[in-house]
């Protein structure tokens, strides 16, 4: 009898893990098509004024009485006031995408993931309808198609990210998979703007493909996550064996898990804040709040260029529209490398980590010091507007960006409690979109790209700026490196007496 019942313990525990594992199949595809399509909005930007969008009368109108010059600088006009308003629009809905997270954080911790993917549904069907919708007179719906898909796309992505907890040993690399897929998602527009140029299909249609897509939504919602209420629950919960040994030492007299959250359920909110109690414990940790003004820093660059990046290659191009389109094609596509720097990123910074709190601080002391020069590196290439500049600042922009997304929230799914990764996650984003929004001021200083050099100049200052936080991380590795030598020391003096 003994033996059936752990015979059919360990067919359960392979099922679950086969689940497990397709689980993360089907939510890397969601994330993929889903979660970071707003960076890769600018691939529209020549593709929106073939639908007259923002091409109203004011800005755009000429009359037979005017000459050739006149014209021509009408036309000007014209394509600066819509440049500007696209452009508006993509900033508004990479706010959108990463200061909502504060609230979305807390309320995965709350109701569960599954919940508050439903309510995504919903930003999915409005964000895409809007876009199917959008015709001249109708201008301001392409606004609301990037707040509402911007604010889906965030909570697939943070959902996807708390699911990396169904794991123990995988859950940095199952999470920076999640990471590659997000940044890898930028790739759909351009593939709209080829798909719309050779008139293979509408924009309408598209948007009404896309729209469909909340099924797939609404089947993952109910099959691989789960939700705090008590009715068609998942028959596994997050793996929390390693945590537990973390903070075996730390639970006095048996008191049950439970019992402490109602403790700290009851404690008043401030005196939480005080005593670091809950979440505030990690949310004041110093290794949090370096990763998270480290990512919020320099996750800027990559953001800059996403927003700039058309204009800035359509004057290093002279104004050829088909070699810009190309080149917009080349930068949003090559982010499907990410699908594999990332993982990378996630693997090396999990390299042993559990073995010793050392060569935890070595790993992200590492991978933090590459993003920093890499991200250094793409400021200065972007500061010149010249033509040798655009694949080196295509291709740097892709490490950058994989390598400081990857890295950090491996860093938030592997050294944080799984009770908090909602809360913890989306705060860190929330900060990423306050630090975002420095781009309405920075945009205006590229109206002349000639003098776009000094909007990257500010960025890099910010960049240089983060240094400090590298000089903490490998000072608290020294201190860590010399505590082990000290007490090996000791043990060997103990040991020959």
């Amino acid at each position: 009898m003994a033996f059936t019942v752990i015979t059919k313990t360990a067919e359960t525990k392979d099922h679950h893990s086969i689940r497990k594992w397709f689980g993360v199949i089907w939510l890397l595809i969601e994330v993929n098509l889903i979660g970071g399509t707003i960076f890769g909005f600018p691939a529209l930007f020549k593709i929106l004024p073939q639908y007259g969008i923002y091409g109203d009368n004011n800005n755009c109108s000429s009359s037979s009485s005017m000459n050739n010059t006149e014209i021509e600088n009408t036309e000007l006009s014209c394509e600066a006031h819509q440049t500007r308003q696209y452009q508006n629009a993509l900033t508004l809905g990479i706010i959108l995408f990463e200061i909502p997270s504060v609230i979305i954080g807390p309320l995965i911790d709350r109701f569960g993931c599954r919940f508050v993917k439903l309510i995504a549904i919903i930003f999915h069907i409005i964000g895409w309808l809007a876009l199917a919708l959008v015709t001249p007179g109708r201008d301001a719906f392409l606004y609301v198609h990037t707040s509402f898909s911007s604010l889906a796309g965030i909570i697939v992505l943070l959902t996807a990210y708390t699911s990396s907890d169904y794991f123990s040993k995988s859950r940095a690399f199952v999470s920076a998979l999640f990471a590659g897929a997000c940044t890898s998602a930028t790739m759909w527009y351009s593939i709209f703007q080829v798909l719309i140029d050779a008139k293979k299909i509408t924009l309408q249609q598209l948007s009404y493909i896309w729209m469909s897509f909340g099924v797939l939504m609404l089947i993952s919602s109910f099959v691989f996550l789960d939700w705090r209420f008590p009715i068609l629950n998942l028959p596994y919960q997050f793996d929390t064996k390693l945590e537990k040994k973390k903070i075996r030492s730390n639970i006095i007299n048996n008191e049950d898990q439970s019992s402490n959250n109602s403790e700290i359920d009851k404690t008043k909110w401030y005196m939480r804040i005080l005593k670091r109690k809950g979440v505030w414990n990690y949310l004041t940790s110093p290794l949090y709040i370096l990763v998270v003004l480290f990512l919020s820093i320099l996750l800027l660059p990559g953001i800059f260029l996403a927003v700039t990046w058309y204009p800035w290659v359509y004057y290093i191009t002279k104004q050829d529209t088909v070699l810009t389109n190309k080149y917009t094609f080349a930068f949003n596509l090559s982010t499907v490398s990410a699908i594999l720097i990332c993982p990378l990123n996630g693997f090396l910074l999990g390299y042993k980590a559990n073995k010793s709190k050392k060569q935890k601080l070595f790993n992200i002391s590492l991978m933090q010091t590459i993003s920093w020069l890499i991200n250094i590196v793409a400021c200065i290439v972007c500061m010149f507007a010249q033509k040798s500049m655009i694949i080196p600042a295509l291709i740097i922009n892709c490490f950058a960006r994989a390598t400081i997304v990857g890295g950090s929230q491996a860093v938030v799914a592997t050294f944080f409690p799984s009770q908090y990764i909602g809360t913890l996650t989306g705060v860190m984003w929330t900060l990423v979109g306050a630090v975002a929004t420095a781009q309405y001021g920075l945009v205006k200083l590229t109206d002349d790209v000639s003098l776009s050099w000094r909007a990257w100049l500010i960025v890099l200052s910010l960049v240089i700026l983060m240094s400090c936080h590298l000089i903490q991380l490998w000072w608290k590795y020294i201190r860590e490196l010399r505590k082990n030598s000290t007490a090996t020391v000791e043990k060997t003096i103990v040991d020959k007496f």
